[in-house]
């Protein structure tokens, strides 16, 4: 049975214990600045509770497996170096991994040194809608173009706002890293890579927020390494139903990957973000009669994440589909790279990796 310690109690934690289930594993210890809601799990899941994550680490050594991070995306860097420090050698750290891209090279080259076993948490990986698009790839000749677009509701930021009471950290750019890239577009440029090798060059065009600073339009090409042009389109919609044609779940959340190759075409769309219901994926081949369509249970990307990473803990092996702290640092760079080139008015801006 392998123990595991939860830094922070957030939503995103919710998705983690869900993909739990059944895994060979046990939470132990939580760690968390809202003591209500971290007792109530302490009690859920028979775990000790500590209020701050630093006499978690201290406390647990020698106790703790491993440890899943999932504090605020501004706390990730400083939570993995001080779990580092203190000798833990198997992390969990929720995406994205940095929100700055030197700290995100900075924690890479530790994690190397150490010899710590990093998996960052780009759950879509272990999406079988996803994975279901890279695997029949080869069923499409050569791929030469892909779009992958996240269309969601949301009204239009106020071109004149009035400062009000500060909201959550979600909402703050210097805690986040960025805004519509960085939480939802990161999870593309992770699948990205892992379809179609890595990135070499982006152009990108972005619209910011004026109040909060974070982007909230993305149009961007990214030149893979295999040759393929990616169209990368991310955008809020001032409609409260935003959602894929086929589903009759529509919350906000229209998310789409197609890929074009020399004898086929495959389109997946997902309608929500958690993976609570099911995706659709459609492949056209040359010579078949028509399209395939088949329907997947998305929220099977939490119970194979965490499956994975209980399992990687044992044999020190990472699985086929795991974001490793190289996949975690190059998608914060990226992202960094992204930016760069939109605030020069969309100029091809080259990628060079320190890992």
């Amino acid at each position: 049975m392998i123990k595991l310690a939860m830094l922070g109690s957030g939503i995103i934690t919710e998705c983690h214990y869900f993909g739990l289930t059944d895994a060979d594993a046990q939470i132990v210890a939580i760690a968390s600045t809202d003591k209500e809601q971290a007792t109530e799990a302490c009690t859920k899941y028979g775990a000790r509770y500590y209020s701050d994550y630093h006499e978690l680490l201290q406390a647990e050594k020698g106790q703790v497996d491993a440890i899943i991070v999932a504090l605020p995306n501004f706390m990730h860097y400083e939570a993995c170096i001080a779990a580092i420090n203190m000798g833990y050698k198997n992390i969990l750290c929720e995406k994205p991994m940095c929100t700055r891209e030197e700290d995100a090279d900075k924690l890479a080259a530790l994690v190397k040194q150490e010899g710590v076993f990093f998996q960052t948490g780009y759950m879509k990986r272990f999406n079988p809608g996803f994975q279901r698009v890279k695997s029949a790839l080869e069923n499409i000749g050569t791929p030469s173009f892909a779009t992958f677009s996240i269309y969601f509701s949301s009204p239009e930021p106020d071109p004149n706002p009035q400062k009000g009471e500060p909201g959550s950290w979600y909402g703050v750019v210097e805690k986040t890293g960025g805004a519509a890239l960085t939480h939802n577009g990161s999870h593309h440029i992770d699948l990205m890579r892992y379809m179609f090798g890595d990135v070499t060059a982006v152009t990108a065009k972005m619209r910011y927020d004026v109040h909060s600073g974070g982007e909230y339009y993305i149009s961007a090409k990214l030149e893979m390494t295999d040759g393929v042009e990616v169209d990368m389109r991310i955008g809020r919609v001032d409609v409260p139903n935003m959602g894929p044609d086929f589903s009759v779940f529509r919350d906000g959340w229209n998310e789409t990957v197609e890929v074009i190759g020399s004898r086929g075409y495959i389109k997946c769309e997902n309608p929500t973000w958690q993976g609570y219901e099911s995706l659709q994926v459609k492949e056209w081949r040359q010579h078949a009669p028509g399209p395939e369509t088949i329907y997947l249970e998305c929220n099977e990307q939490w119970k194979k994440e965490l499956h994975a990473f209980v399992e990687s803990v044992k044999t020190g092996k990472y699985d086929p589909a795991a974001s490793t702290v190289i996949d975690g640092y190059r998608t914060d760079a990226i992202i960094a790279a992204m930016h760069r080139s939109a605030k020069q008015g969309g100029q091809r801006t080259m990628l060079d990796y320190k890992h």
